[in-house]
């Protein structure tokens, strides 16, 4: 019975995730947890939520005064693209230029992205800016197995990689938070 169950799970548990990206439906499940509850032969249900990313993207940076709002979409699409976290990006550009506020003028490079020394990377625009550092994200970082803002840290930023990480994850929390809150506002029904 365990070893069908393990099975009846290893299959079945992909296929609802790609349909659920599908429909836009964000799966969490807590690995650990699944884990253990797997292996004691329990079976656990999944939870769901359906956020607008986009919409979530936009309140965060109007929150911050971003110049980087009317690119939300972009953010989403680069993410979806290189199967990457979406708040990723955006939190990157606010610990490198304040949201995109402080940056070398005419750069279109929120993220420090190929800066240092005397050395500068620019771009035509904040889209290919969002292209370009999200390919080299996936590249260079997440296919190398650096897939979490703790692994990218040292090597993005390696002089002060803990007060980095630490900073790109607050913004990443403060994209949950406006996450959560549209999910469990039921004035919206």
């Amino acid at each position: 019975m365990k070893h069908s169950l393990k099975a009846v799970i290893s299959v079945l548990l992909p296929v609802i995730t790609i349909l659920t990206s599908l429909v836009g439906i964000d799966i969490i499940i807590r690995k650990e947890e699944a884990r253990k509850l797997a292996k004691a032969g329990i079976v656990y249900s999944i939870e769901y939520n359906k956020v607008d990313k986009q919409q979530v993207l936009e309140e965060f940076f109007a929150k911050y005064n971003s110049p980087l709002k009317p690119y939300a979409k972009d953010f989403i699409k680069v993410a979806e693209k290189y199967d990457m976290d979406y708040r990723l990006l955006p939190s990157i550009s606010c610990i490198e230029s304040s949201c995109g506020k402080r940056l070398i003028p005419g750069s279109y490079n929120p993220f420090g992205w190929g800066i240092y020394g005397t050395k500068v990377t620019t771009f035509d625009s904040y889209s290919e800016a969002i292209e370009v550092v999200g390919k080299g994200l996936n590249d260079n970082y997440i296919k190398k197995g650096y897939d979490t803002v703790d692994k990218i840290a040292p090597i993005y930023t390696p002089p002060a990689h803990a007060h980095w990480a630490n900073s790109v994850n607050y913004f990443s929390n403060q994209i949950t938070a406006i996450e959560t809150k549209e999910t469990t506002d039921t004035s919206r029904l």
